[in-house]
């Protein structure tokens, strides 16, 4: 490329420095960006001052440095293009020129900038022939932010006039850059004001009083729903557009306005060209001039229809659940469903707006009307719908689906049958329609109705589905507290009949209590019965009955006729629906009219003994609870009836034991007596014929002796033998004769005779034996003997078997009882259990036994091996003083 040839820079005329002022500021004021104000900035520099090349930099506030804005001027194109791809790429710093001129805000000027210390080498532009450089500060609100940058053909060598008119030139620059600068931030603030507006849905607008201009911004025509292109806009115009029953009140609000000067605030409705209805909230002030003349109304309108809308909603919303909450509340309080069906509809009605709301509950294949809320209209007299064959309708179909319903004009229309409006009173054109489900149950069917179309959208459906969802919990809250309550009844009455069981054995009360307890807790149960079956006729003869008086004589079946006799026959529970059409019916069943039948079998040991039923004039009543509870009631009844054929049993087994024992005892008596009598006699005997004989030998032996020689020592001596033999025969014979029979027990009393025996039994046996005891006058033979006998025994099986050394006994009497106590110190012994054996070697203790209880006394054993032996006897004072051996 050839080198340019160099050039002086000439000084420029005031006349050329004018039309160069003139010419930028008319290209400046052209410019629409920074761009373009550079552009012509530097053109027409260069081409003023015939200067070849020229450049712009721009301060980079985020690289806090020049950064080259890669705008140039070029008198030929072509030219330095190695040069302007340097410059453009190189980065700087604050020394590097033109780096400083940041700092001192003043031009820079360089004759040659291969000379100049902090001027970067530029070997392109030196070899292109540029010498002299010159950089011109751009100063926007007093700092720099761009420097234009001159390369000059010879070094620089300008007058100090032509520099200051560069100076002047780059303050027209910066003016234009500040200028747009303004521009672009208001244009921004406009933008965003704007936004703002759309976004708030606020416009702002101006009222000049003396033109009657009105100014409105881009959200204003937005809001009114009008073109700013078509529609001017005027007081008397915009009139207009607000709602019909709002123009008084805005022409007040404006008027006052003006008048007063003050500001308003107010709200007011519009009607848009689209037919719209929105809700504005207007604000404005007024101005004044110097002269306090009113000049001006200024401010701004803002829609607030969704706001107002989702105070509406949120207000709907807030009934809705305050609703939605007292319905809970009432589900909770009360299990009174009538009531609770009356407060739901009264709450639900006026929630969605409907003109009639109807409850429908399924009952035997019947959807039956039993609560409604009606707006105008006379209550109307309740329903039932069938549901088979399609005869209950949208509402059959609603029940059978188990899916809500929303009907809506036409198709509301097409759907409903007479009875809609005959029980109306209207003709519906909106209709919702929601299923009562608890479970896998559907319940019933809320129906509402409107004779508006659109009366009723998804969120009324969804509210009435929350309202039955309460109604369903409230349902079953009802029904299992009647459970409950059923079964408590249930429960009360079975403890009753167990009650009754154990604290009598009367049958004929047992089952009457059966029956009536049956009867009252058996629901809709109008006559209740107990049939037993007697095997001698084949019969079952009525033993109880409840609810109905009737002759046990008509209500006696033959076994296999009728209901209660095929229950009996052939076992099993039967639950009649309707008895009148059953071909097993008996006259009685007609004569009472009886529809509905339960009857269960009453068993014992597994056979039939009877049956259990209860009856009603209402058809098919009964239920599967019924059945239950009637079952268990059987089972009571059954084991009722074998308890008390039990105890009869006993009972009669019981008298026999008793004549019995009463026989064995009159027999031991007998027995006793019979034994004491002879011994008695040969006590008796003993002494009055064998005693004397013995005393007559004695004295007959003493006097043969008496008359035997003095020499005859050894007959002597034999005849004292047989002497002695004699009295000590004499001996044994007295003791044996009282062991038969004491003799002072007849004579003296029972305590003499006891002593007697104590004192003999000291002197016969090795031991000592202490007696302490007190006179019972008054005791009868048989008492006494008893008493004697056992002390008798007890002595003996001391000496015997006790290895005792002392024996005490001692007879006591209180006001009720005698008792007489036998107590050794020898080794003791397991004592027998006398009641229920009998001891192999115990036969004396048995008998003592036997002999006390002759007498209604008992004998008692205190003992232990190494404790010694008590043996107490008791009689009663009194119960046997009466009793004597015959």
């Amino acid at each position: 490329m050839a080198k340019q040839k160099p050039s002086k820079p000439a000084a420029i005329s005031a006349q050329q420095q004018l039309a160069l002022g003139q010419t930028l500021f008319l290209a400046l004021e052209t410019a629409v960006s920074a761009e373009s104000a550079f552009t012509h900035t530097l053109e027409q520099i260069g081409r003023q001052l015939a200067w070849p090349l020229a450049h712009a930099y721009r301060w980079s506030e985020a690289q806090q440095q020049f950064v080259s804005s890669k705008i140039w001027y070029q008198a030929n194109e072509g030219h330095w293009a190695a040069f302007r791809a340097q410059t453009e790429a190189r980065p700087l710093t604050r020394h590097t020129i033109p780096g400083p001129l940041r700092t001192t805000g003043e031009p820079l000027l360089l004759a040659n900038m291969a000379q100049a210390a902090h001027f970067a080498p530029r070997q392109p532009a030196l070899a292109e022939g540029l010498t002299g450089y010159l950089a011109l500060p751009v100063k926007v609100d007093g700092a720099v932010t761009a420097v234009l940058e001159f390369f000059l053909p010879t070094p620089a060598d300008l007058p100090p006039k032509t520099l200051v008119t560069l100076t002047h030139l780059c303050q027209l620059l910066a003016a234009t850059l500040q200028r747009q600068q303004t521009q672009h931030r208001l244009q921004k603030s406009q933008a965003q004001l704007a936004e703002a507006q759309r976004l708030a849905q606020v416009g702002h607008w101006e009222w000049s009083l003396a033109s009657g201009e009105i100014i409105w911004s881009a959200e204003m025509y937005r809001i009114f729903g009008l073109n700013p292109a078509t529609f001017t806009a005027q007081y008397q115009t915009l009139l207009e557009f607000v709602h019909p029953d709002d123009q008084a009140y805005v022409r007040s609000k404006v008027a006052l306005a003006q008048q007063t000067g003050q500001p308003f605030d107010y709200f007011h409705r519009i009607i848009r060209p689209d037919g719209a209805e929105r809700v504005l909230h207007a604000r404005g002030q007024a101005q004044h001039d110097p002269s306090g003349r009113l000049t001006r109304l200024y401010g701004t309108v803002q829609d607030m229809t969704h706001q107002k809308e989702a105070e509406l909603k949120l207000a709907q919303t807030v009934r809705q659940l305050t609703a939605m909450m007292e319905i809970g509340q009432a589900v909770t309080s009360t299990l009174d469903l009538n009531q609770l069906y009356d407060k739901v509809l009264a709450l639900v009605r006026p929630l969605i707006n409907a003109k009639a709301l109807l409850l429908f509950l399924h009952n035997e294949g019947t959807l039956n009307e039993v609560a409604r809320q009606q707006e105008g209209h006379a209550p109307q007299p309740a329903i039932s719908l069938p549901l088979p064959a399609g005869q209950a309708g949208i509402e059959g179909e609603v029940w059978h689906s188990r899916q809500s319903l929303l009907l809506q004009e036409k198709a509301c229309q097409q759907r409903l049958l007479p009875h809609h409006q005959q029980r109306l009173g209207f003709q519906p054109k909106s209709m919702a329609l929601v299923p009562i489900l608890l479970s896998q149950e559907t319940l019933g069917v809320l129906e509402a109705a409107h004779p508006h179309p659109d009366a009723f959208d998804a969120q009324d459906l969804r509210l009435l589905e929350i309202a039955t969802a309460w109604t369903a919990i409230a349902i079953g809250n009802a029904r299992q507290y009647a459970q409950l309550q059923r079964r408590l009844s249930e429960s009360s009455a079975i403890a009753d009949v167990s009650n009754a069981m154990t604290e009598t054995l009367e049958l004929e009360s047992l089952l009457q209590l059966i029956v009536e307890r049956t009867y009252h807790i058996v629901p809709h149960a109008e006559w209740s019965t107990i049939h037993l079956y007697q095997a001698q006729g084949n019969l079952l003869e009525l033993a109880a009955s409840a609810g109905r008086d009737v002759d046990p004589a008509a209500y006696t079946i033959k076994l296999g006729e009728g209901i209660t006799g095929h229950v009996m026959a052939e076992g099993g529970l039967v639950n009649v629906p309707d008895v009148q059409v059953d071909p097993r019916r008996l006259a009685i069943n007609r004569t009472m009219n009886v529809r509905a039948m339960l009857v269960v079998p009453v068993e014992s040991r597994r056979r039939r003994i009877g049956t259990i039923s209860v009856q009603s004039t209402t058809p098919a009543i009964f239920t599967a609870d019924d059945e239950r509870l009637l079952t268990v009631l059987g089972v009571q009844a059954g084991i009722a009836l074998e308890n008390a054929r039990l105890y009869r049993s006993q009972q009669r087994a019981r008298r026999l034991a008793e004549q019995q024992r009463h026989r064995m005892q009159q027999l031991a008596r007998r027995v006793v007596e019979a034994q004491e009598s002879e011994r008695q006699r040969i006590a008796r005997e003993l002494h009055d014929e064998s005693g004397q004989a013995l005393t007559s030998l004695k004295i007959s032996l003493d006097m043969i002796r008496a008359t035997v020689p003095a020499e005859l020592e050894s007959v002597r001596q034999g005849l004292q033998d047989v002497l002695d033999l004699t009295d000590r025969t004499m001996s044994n014979l007295r003791l044996l004769s009282h062991n038969l029979r004491p003799p002072g027990l007849d004579s003296y009393g029972l305590n003499a005779a006891l002593e007697g025996l104590c004192h003999d039994f000291s002197l016969h046996a090795p031991l000592k034996v202490t007696y302490a005891g007190q006179d019972l006058p008054g005791l009868k033979e048989l008492p006494a003997l008893s008493l004697y006998r056992f002390a008798q025994e007890a002595l003996t099986n001391a000496a015997k078997h006790a290895e005792a050394s002392a024996i005490e006994v001692t007879l006591a009497c209180d006001s009720d009882m005698i008792s007489l106590t036998v107590q050794d110190n020898g080794q003791g012994f397991l004592p027998p259990d006398l009641d229920n054996t009998v001891p192999a070697d115990g036969a004396g203790l048995v008998g003592i036994v036997e002999r006390l209880e002759m007498v209604d006394g008992r004998l008692t054993i205190h003992t232990a091996p190494g404790q010694g032996a008590t043996l107490v006897a008791t009689i009663p004072a009194h119960t046997n003083t009466n009793k004597e051996v015959a």
